[in-house]
């Protein structure tokens, strides 16, 4: 026997609705979930699944409900399942409120829904759904917490960097970062208490980090290697770049030898100047700066022929040294000497005698720098103590070096030969 089916009266209508709305309003509140969603952090911490639900009974009017059961014949006798799809919610809302909620929405989704009692006497919203929306109110205040926790952090993070992500829906992590990362995380509470618990981490991860950078400065003061030319070029390849800058290719690069990629790698303001200097020597500096920490070396996996190579990288001195004033004796603070000694012409027999002393223990002066050439020319005692230690000399590449301070050209050392002392 088919079943019949019963066409609502207006005055049916008006009434289910009325009471629908008397029973349940307490559930909607558009406004409030319309300014949540409005929120930056909205997007990233409330659930889609959840939320395209929970809206689409937001957007309910009583205008489209009583036009929803006008429009509708129901069958006899049973319950019956009204679907709040969110296309046809549009026309019944003001154009803000749609424009907002409808980046939240999938069109045709009918998982929110009424439900019309079998003698048609009651409109309900089913229990399971009611639980549904009491939890994502929960969840819509939550994310005003933790909104008003970012904002706070935003405006009060000062001249540290800050990054952060949740971890779940109650628990954020917060990170720093200065020279150094300084992580903490925060349980969901009240936001004013949040909000005392971020200063508080905040006061103490500058407090942390001042003594960082003070230990850097102090490491880096206690390295003999500040204003060593050689030492500035490895740290620079080792800042520019983040792959395949060995010991061998950094040596390779410097000199000027054979290198397969050298001409996609980040480049040094050295790169090919220390053609004279022996290889062990760079190899040697290299050693020296891990073990002051300036750099470090890091195992990395080739997998194109499986083997194992050390990686030279930056540390957190890398960047103090580079900028670190030039240690006395050093290559940099020799130039100096020698450019404010250049037109002394009162300078002491002894003064031009130390000077060219030192100038032949700083063999990367002369790669990267050529003046010293006017020390050289304005005092000839400084020429005539070169060419006596030439004369002396029995060392191969002393020999080498001393012929090209006389010759002012340390261009002239033999391009693509190792020369090793």
């Amino acid at each position: 026997m088919k079943e019949e089916s019963k066409v609502l009266t207006e005055k049916e209508t008006d009434q289910l609705v009325s009471d629908f709305f008397e029973n349940y309003g307490s559930y909607f509140n558009r406004p409030y979930y319309l300014d949540v969603l409005a929120q930056p952090l909205a997007k990233q911490y409330l659930r889609p699944s959840s939320l395209k639900v929970c809206l689409a009974y937001q957007l309910l009017t009583k205008e489209w409900l009583k036009d929803k059961l006008k429009e509708e014949s129901f069958l006899e006798n049973e319950n019956q399942r009204i679907y709040l799809e969110s296309g046809e919610l549009k026309n019944y809302l003001p154009k803000e409120d749609w424009d907002l909620a409808s980046d939240y929405l999938f069109p045709g989704d009918k998982q929110a829904y009424l439900e019309l009692t079998a003698d048609k006497k009651k409109l309900l919203l089913p229990s399971n759904k009611r639980q549904q929306l009491q939890h994502f109110k929960t969840s819509l205040a939550n994310c005003q917490s933790w909104q008003k926790l970012i904002y706070h952090i935003q405006a009060n993070h000062a001249d540290l960097s800050i990054n952060w992500h949740f971890k779940n829906q109650s628990k954020l992590e917060v990170t720093l970062t200065g020279r150094k990362d300084h992580e903490h995380a925060f349980a969901l509470k009240d936001p004013e208490a949040m909000e005392e618990e971020y200063d508080k981490f905040l006061a103490n991860s500058k407090k942390k980090e001042v003594n960082y950078k003070k230990k850097i400065k102090e490491k880096v003061a206690s390295s003999s290697l500040r204003g060593d030319l050689l030492a500035r070029a490895i740290a620079q390849l080792a800042m520019r770049n983040d792959t395949r800058i060995t010991p061998n290719n950094c040596l390779k690069i410097l000199r000027g030898l054979s290198y397969p990629d050298y001409d996609v790698i980040n480049h040094s303001d050295y790169d090919k100047l220390f053609r004279l200097l022996p290889n062990q020597e760079i190899l040697q500096v290299i050693e020296e700066m891990q073990k002051d920490g300036l750099i470090a070396a890091e195992e990395r996996f080739y997998s194109d022929y499986h083997v194992y190579y050390h990686e030279l990288v930056p540390t957190d001195l890398t960047e103090e040294f580079l900028n670190a004033e030039a240690a006395e004796g050093s290559d940099l603070a020799l130039l100096k000497e020698l450019n404010e000694s250049a037109n002394k012409t009162d300078l002491s027999a002894f003064n031009v005698v130390k000077l060219s002393q030192e100038l032949l223990q700083h063999p990367a002066l002369v790669c990267v720098d050529q003046s010293y050439q006017a020390f050289i020319d304005q005092h000839d005692l400084a020429r005539e103590y070169l060419k006596t230690r030439l004369q002396l000399t029995t060392n191969k590449f002393t020999k080498k070096y001393l012929r090209l301070l006389l010759e002012g050209d340390a261009e002239k050392s033999i391009p693509g030969q190792a020369v090793n002392a």
